[in-house]
């Protein structure tokens, strides 16, 4: 149900991106997108790619949601979008959890998001994982320390990758079966 798209394949988050519906776009990046600012935003990536990490969710082999994760230093920044026909079924939580989780095994320490104010549904994520906003100039910053890895955060994303790895499994001789 979720994965990591390969760097390779971030032209596939663009134009997911593309195809989403305006308001979604506004509410995740905070004003109005185009096409182009998106291209930019992918090529932008692409120079830094050592920093970019993207999380994606799929729902019967459509993408639902996506986390982008950007790295500075021992810092991680997730950015959160789930398509307006998935909302309201945990995709977001499941991809915040996965992600933290990810994010303590590699060390980072530290933990900021930027959410819009009138961005009801992301508020309500960040205060579900202990996240609190400090408002600021309108908007408002989450900032967390992260635990250090543990053997528990460490079978996590094991068992994470492991259910992974049976659903794709799973859904390509699934799909195997019906082309045949």
């Amino acid at each position: 149900e979720t994965f990591f798209l390969p760097k390779d394949q971030w032209g596939e988050y663009g134009e997911w991106l593309a195809s989403l519906d305006p308001e979604t776009l506004r509410s995740y990046f905070g004003i109005s997108v185009t096409a182009e600012s998106i291209s930019l935003l992918i090529a932008k990536m692409k120079a830094n790619s050592s920093q970019h990490f993207l999380l994606v969710a799929s729902k019967a082999g459509h993408w639902a949601g996506v986390i982008h994760i950007a790295t500075a230093g021992a810092t991680v920044e997730f950015g959160v979008i789930v398509g307006e026909p998935y909302r309201q079924q945990g995709i977001a939580g499941v991809m915040m959890d996965e992600a933290l989780v990810w994010s303590r095994n590699r060390q980072y320490t530290k933990l900021f998001m930027h959410c819009i104010t009138w961005n009801h549904p992301i508020r309500r994520l960040c205060e579900k994982f202990g996240l609190h906003a400090k408002n600021i100039l309108g908007d408002s910053e989450v900032q967390m320390q992260l635990e250090p890895p543990d053997g528990y955060s460490l079978f996590k994303e094991w068992q994470i990758w492991q259910k992974n790895c049976l659903f794709f499994d799973f859904f390509r001789l699934y799909r195997t079966r019906l082309v045949m």
